[in-house]
């Protein structure tokens, strides 16, 4: 029923414990869309609900890789977890429910999450992205902005959506810090000047890399 959407870029760890996050959903029904735009790289993850598309160029902006994501989903509903955050507990079953009982909405999003910095439980918080959920509709039917910066506001406030806000525990667990880059901690910038500086901040590797999904911290332990 849902697809979770999930970029990544010279972020290996936290994608490998993005990926944990998501098998401890235990959603038989439910996929997981990776798309890494970093060409030496070729992920790799043998699990049926899983799919990775390893490009061999970059996108021109995060929007646009975006873009190119949503279109690679099967299902109808599709949630966007960037590979530095983490679904929480019963984080798809939440968004079913949702959806279930509040048909016709062409966004489903929480009013919260759970954030994080350096892998330690700050407070419930919120911000534009508390585990948003698009349909495949109004994905359809707007313009994606070619920037790379303040991208998510625009695709999930500009548009005049029909939005479900869920007033309940959060789907999300927002994480900052962790000695990586955060794309959307350098403002905004022309799209070559945030490429650059990630870049210089990523992890260099090269050729196929067998991803070991796994949590480095026991994070749903933290949680209240």
């Amino acid at each position: 029923m849902i697809s979770v959407l999930t970029l990544t870029y010279q972020r290996q760890p936290l994608l490998e414990e993005s990926i944990q996050s998501f098998l401890l959903q235990n959603n038989p029904t439910s996929e997981m869309v990776i798309i890494n735009d970093y060409p030496d790289v070729e992920y790799v993850f043998d699990h049926p609900q899983i799919k990775i598309y390893n490009r061999s160029e970059r996108f021109s902006s995060i929007s646009e890789k975006l873009r190119w994501g949503f279109s690679q989903c099967n299902f109808d509903y599709i949630y966007r977890l960037d590979d530095d955050d983490l679904l929480a507990p019963n984080a798809l079953k939440l968004t079913e429910d949702d959806i279930k009982s509040r048909p016709g909405y062409e966004i489903y999003r929480s009013n919260n999450h759970y954030y994080f910095e350096n892998n330690k439980y700050v407070k419930i918080s919120g911000m534009v992205n508390n585990g948003n959920v698009y349909t495949k509709s109004y994905l359809n039917r707007i313009t994606f902005p070619d920037k790379s910066w303040g991208e998510d506001f625009d695709i999930t406030f500009k548009n005049n959506a029909k939005i479900f806000d869920a007033n309940r525990k959060p789907t999300m667990i927002y994480r900052w810090g962790m000695s990586t880059y955060h794309i959307s901690g350098m403002g905004d910038r022309p799209n070559k000047e945030l490429y650059e500086w990630a870049d210089r901040l990523g992890i260099k590797s090269s050729g196929k890399v067998l991803l070991s999904p796994k949590f480095e911290n026991d994070y749903y332990s933290m949680l209240p």
